[in-house]
C-alpha cells in the first residue's frame, strides 16, 4: 500500500469504513447520477485505493487527521503515452480549501511521481474560471499550456473549457 505523508497531509488508501462516505462526498460525478455499474466501478476504484494499477493511483486526502478529499494519478494506458501522468483532485468541503491542503497533496503526489513512478511529465486540467487551482498549479512550478475548449461536460449547459498545465521531468530536474 502507498501512503505518503508531508506536514499534516498523509495520502493514503480508503479504510473499509470510509468508503461509503467517500461514494458520496465524490463531486466529479454526483452519487445520484451514476448508473449502477458506475456505481460499481467507483466502489471498485476506492476498494483498491493505495495500490496501483495499470490506470489509476486513487488516495485518500487526510488533513490533520480528517478524510477531506481523494487525488488521483492516471496513467491510462493507450490513451497516453508511457510516463505521462494526468493528475485529479477534490476537496470536498469549501471550508478546507484556500488552506493549502490542495497544493500540499499536488506536490507530495507529483513529488511521488516523478520519483517512484518514473513519470516524464505530470499534467492536471481545471477549469477556466477555478482561479484557485490555477494558482496552485503555477505556485507548484507547472507551466500553463493553453485552453481545451468545450472539454468538460456540463450537465444541460454547454461543456466548459478546461485550462492545461504541465510539469515535466526536465522542470524538476531544472533543465527547462
Amino acid at each position: 500500500m502507498i501512503e505518503l505523508r508531508e506536514g499534516g497531509i498523509v495520502l493514503r488508501a480508503f479504510g473499509p469504513e470510509e468508503i461509503d462516505v467517500a461514494m458520496e462526498r465524490m463531486q466529479s460525478i454526483p452519487a445520484a447520477d451514476l448508473d449502477e455499474e458506475e456505481a460499481r466501478i467507483r466502489r471498485e476504484r476506492l476498494e483498491h485505493s493505495g495500490e496501483r494499477n495499470d490506470s489509476e493511483l486513487m488516495l485518500a486526502v487526510e488533513a490533520d487527521g480528517r478524510l477531506v478529499g481523494d487525488v488521483q494519478g492516471r496513467c491510462l494506458r493507450f490513451a497516453m503515452p508511457p510516463g505521462v501522468w494526468e493528475l485529479g483532485i477534490e476537496l470536498w468541503d469549501g471550508a478546507d480549501r484556500g488552506r493549502g491542503i490542495g497544493r500540499q497533496t499536488i506536490a507530495l503526489l507529483s513529488s511521488y511521481l516523478f520519483e517512484r513512478e518514473r513519470a516524464i511529465r505530470v499534467q492536471a486540467t481545471t477549469d477556466v474560471d477555478n482561479v484557485a487551482m490555477r494558482r496552485v498549479l503555477d505556485h507548484l512550478g507547472f507551466a500553463f499550456e493553453g485552453v481545451l475548449r468545450g472539454f468538460m461536460p456540463a450537465g444541460s449547459g454547454p461543456p466548459r473549457d478546461y485550462a492545461m498545465y504541465g510539469l515535466t521531468r526536465a522542470d524538476v530536474d531544472g533543465r527547462s
